[in-house]
This record gives structure tokens, sequence and C-alpha cells, in this order.
């Protein structure tokens, strides 16, 4: 009777995983997407924490990366319809004019050279950061192989031209970073990120905020040159944001939520209280 009565007992238990497992299929189906452009400076938490964040409150991330400008000109231009756009420059938002609903300048960050262990001076670099001597002094090395983003398609890289003329002077900046866009220094951000990590590239021109995200030692730029004044985060919400409800709820979780406390950790100065900002 006892193993007539398991037999009976194992078919229902069958039924109720499967039941489960459809439910729990059915479940990750729904997810709701939210599409989000951002400055490739944030790649490291948004690809990571932000994404698993969101996934635990039912929202399908869907990020991109790269240079503001060169996101801000596919918004521009209908070839990218985000729901919400971050941008390291606010006149970038502000140049899509009517194309955004709302926006508000959250935070900031400062401007700096940043290296990995597998750097061939990262004992000069140490010795930058530890004050022994100046970051000029140490970007003039004979030999350095120095990494950057394009100005034409990064704010960061525009700011790292602007701090070197100010740390440097023109002259001074063109000789150690030669000509703007010079093919032996800039690359894409991601690109930079791993050359720095791999030794390829000695040091690099980078954010605090990706900087502290990677791992990477950082020191930033002295004075006016550190651009801290300039350097900010915008979110902007898209008029005509395919995901509107989902839209809000990620604007809300990055200027209020969970979102704002891993960005913090990341290494973003949050401003208090955050500027709203008129396209």
């Amino acid at each position: 009777m006892k193993r007539e009565l398991r037999l009976g007992i194992s078919p229902v238990v069958a039924l109720v995983a499967a039941a489960f497992l459809t439910f729990a299929s059915a479940l990750a189906q729904t997810a709701l997407p939210v599409s989000v452009l951002y400055a490739g400076s944030l790649v490291t938490p948004m690809e990571g924490s932000i994404k698993s964040a969101l996934a635990a409150k039912g929202i399908d991330f869907q990020g991109q990366g790269a240079g503001s400008k060169m996101l801000a000109n596919l918004i521009s231009s209908g070839l990218k319809n985000p729901d919400v756009f971050i941008s390291v420059d606010p006149k970038l938002v502000t140049g899509l004019g009517s194309k955004v609903a709302r926006a508000t300048t959250f935070a900031g960050t400062s401007l700096g050279i940043g290296w990995s262990d597998k750097s061939k001076y990262a004992a000069l670099f140490d010795g930058v950061a530890a004050g022994k001597t100046t970051a000029l002094a140490a970007l003039q090395t004979p030999g350095l192989k120095i990494g950057r983003t394009d100005p034409k398609l990064d704010p960061k890289g525009e700011y790292t031209l602007q701090a070197m003329a100010i740390l440097a002077g023109p002259a001074g900046a063109k000789q150690i970073l030669g000509d703007d866009e010079n093919p032996d220094q800039t690359f894409p951000e991601e690109d930079l990120l791993a050359r720095i990590e791999t030794g390829q590239a000695d040091v690099g021109f980078f954010y605090r905020t990706e900087a502290v995200a990677r791992g990477l030692h950082f020191a930033p730029l002295p004075g006016a040159a550190s651009m801290s004044d300039k350097i900010t985060y915008t979110l902007a919400v898209m008029k005509n944001a395919p995901h509107p409800d989902q839209a809000k709820a990620f604007e809300d979780f990055i200027l209020n939520g969970d979102g704002k406390t891993i960005l913090q950790k990341a290494g973003i100065e949050y401003f208090s209280p955050a500027r709203s900002l008129v396209p």
C-alpha cells in the first residue's frame, strides 16, 4: 500500500515542479525594458551592479555606453530613440531641444590620470599620488605611452585638451599630447581601459568615476586642471521614450534610489540638491 502511495505522489510533485518552472519562465519574459544611452565612463557600474539591481525589480536594462558627443549625434539624427540619455556634458542635452522631456544635472566628478600595476611606470605615478612628484613632470617622461579619448567623440577627450593647456600651457600640452586626435594616443573608452589594465598603455586620462569603478590607481589633475567645475552628469528622459513608465522608474532609481548608492560607491559625487535642466 505504501509503495502505491509513493507512486501516486510522484506525478503530482512533477506537475507542481513543471508549473513552477513555467511560471518562472513566464515571469522572466515579462521583465519590462528600459533603453538607456549613457556616457562611456559609466560602463562598469551600468553593466554590472545597475543592471543587476534593475533586473531584481523586473526591469530589463538595455544600455549602450559610448562617447556622449557620439550618442547625442545619434539621437539628434534619429538613428537612436532611447528612453533615457545620460551625458557627461549638459550642453549636449540642451542641444537636443524638443527631443527632451525633462533633464536633471545630478552629479559630477574630476579629471585625472589613471594607471594599473602593470604599467612600466607604476612606481613613478604612485609617486604622483603620494605627492612626491607632479603629474606634469611624470607626463613629460620620454617614451611614456599615454592613452586618452577622441575629443571629437567624447567630452572627456575635449576636457583632456583643455586641462593640459591649463597645466602645461598650449605649447607644453602639444609636446605631451601631440595633435588633438593623435592616433597613437586616442582610443574608444573601453579599449583605453583595457590597454591600461593590461599595461599596453602606461597611463591614461580618466574621470575619477571610471578609475574607481575599474580599480585603477588615480590621481586628480591639480587645481583648475581637474575640470571639476565642468564635468557633470545629466540625466535626460526623452519626450518620445518608447517605455515612459520604465524611463520614470529608471530616473527615480538613479536620482534617489538604489542606483544613487551604487554610483556613489563608483566614485560619482552627487549634488545636493540636483539641478533641473531646461532643454
